[in-house]
Order: C-alpha cells, then structure tokens, then sequence
C-alpha cells in the first residue's frame, strides 16, 4: 500500500519502501534493534537519512510515513524478514541443535531420545481422541503403531540406569522387551538400522501433516532430521563433521560470522 498524509505530501511507493528496507544500513539498525524494529528510533533516523540521500524526492514526508510504518504489522513483518531478524531468533535455536550434534554420537543420542520422546506425546494426543475410530479409523490405527514404535526407540536411546530404575519402581519387564528385540530386531542395535526407523517413523507423521497439523509436521521433520544424522554416522561420516557443514551452510545463507 502507498501512504499518503497530505494533499501536499508525496506518497512513498512500495517499491521505494523496499529499497529503503534492503538498505544495508537500514538493516544494520534494525537488527540492533531487535525486536522493536520500526519502532526504535535509530532505526527511524536511518530510514530518514537513507530516504534523504537517496530519494530525496520523498525526503519532506518521510518523517510521518515512517512513523506509519511503524504501526503496520506487514511492514514490520516485511523489515524483520529483510534484515533477517525472525531467521537470527530461529538460527538461535539451530545453533543450540549444532552444539548437541557436535558433541558426538552422545549428543545425537540425546537428540534421538527427546525426538522420540516428541513422537510418543504426539501418538498419545493422537490416541486419546477415540473418535477417530470411527471418523478416521486409518489414522488412529497409524497412530498406535508411531506409539509403539515410538517407544520402542527410546528404550535404545534412554541410558541403561533410566530402564533399571523405571523397572524396579513399575515393575513393567521393559529390559525383557528391550532384549526380546535385539534378538529379533538386530537392525535397532546398529546406527544405520535406527536411522532407516527414525525416516520411516518420521515419514509416516509427514503423510498426515499439513499447515493446520503443525505437531505432526515437526514431529516427522524432526524425526527424518535424526534419521539422516544416523544413517550418515552408519557410513562414517561424524556427528561432528556434519554439524560443521550444516553451520558453514548457514552462514553463507546468512551472511553472518
């Protein structure tokens, strides 16, 4: 949209505001900034002196438009994507993913545990809704195989001590189970094994995500994110080198050090 305040004022052009946006000061100030943005005032006095010495045309009515902008949501969305702000809050979250895989197998393990752990609640939520029976007979039966198989992984990512002392207090034979599939399901022992599971668990809850099943989405990318991590360990390649691409990635895409 245009913004206009005036007869006498001449309207910033959204092809003006975009230029002023991308400005590398601009952005500069924004990303200091944080989350005020448009709010902040550096960030107004940039946008003013951008606006003067390149488009000078704009100059005597910048000032009020600016301010406008500044109580626009869609601007604001559109000046934190340009100067990569919400990518810097999401890249801080990757970053502490990155540290726990550079850790080694004891790191991905870990990882491993918390994404199956994820899939068991979700299977849950899943399976509580009994009407699904009938409305949805297919997904809920799916739903009870992901909370099996769910399960299963995490009793070989749980560390030994968490199985002995949840056995001794329910007195639920899982070392019982836990061994029954090491004879019968070698594969659950060997790390190229585990990860070829986590992708089809993960593609399972990806065959019934959607934008409206968010949880179901994360589960499946989470859970076909570990299976990677494991099938590349399978081939010798390290956690830790892994996680040195995934980074050296992230900065050329984001141009941060």
């Amino acid at each position: 949209a245009m913004f206009g305040f005036g007869s006498g004022q001449k309207q910033i052009t959204p092809e003006v505001q975009d230029k002023l946006l991308q400005d590398p000061r601009v952005q500069a100030s924004i990303k200091q900034a944080g989350e005020a943005a448009l709010n902040d005032p550096e960030v107004q006095r940039q946008i003013l002196d951008t606006c003067k010495e390149k488009f000078p045309e704009y100059a005597s009515s910048a000032k009020d438009q600016v301010k406008a902008w500044a109580q626009d949501p869609a601007v604001q969305a559109k000046a934190k994507e340009f100067a990569g702000v919400a990518i810097a809050f999401v890249g801080q979250a990757g970053d502490q993913l990155l540290k726990q895989i550079e850790q080694g197998p004891a790191g991905v393990r870990l990882l491993a545990f918390v994404a199956s752990a994820v899939s068991t609640a979700n299977a849950v939520l899943s399976c509580v809704n009994v009407t699904q029976v009938f409305s949805h007979m297919i997904i809920y039966t799916v739903s009870l195989y992901q909370l099996v198989f769910s399960l299963t992984t995490v009793l070989f990512e749980a560390k030994p001590e968490w199985l002995t002392a949840f056995e001794d207090k329910t007195g639920v034979p899982i070392s019982s189970y836990q061994d029954m599939l090491i004879l019968n399901a070698r594969f659950l022992t060997l790390a190229g094994g585990r990860g070829l599971f986590y992708l089809f668990q993960g593609t399972l809850w990806l065959a019934f995500a959607s934008l409206t099943e968010v949880l179901d989405l994360l589960t499946g990318l989470f859970l076909v994110f570990i299976g990677g991590i494991h099938v590349l360990m399978h081939f010798g390649v390290a956690p830790k080198d892994v996680a040195t691409k995934m980074r050296n990635g992230y900065i050329q895409v984001s141009g941060s050090p």
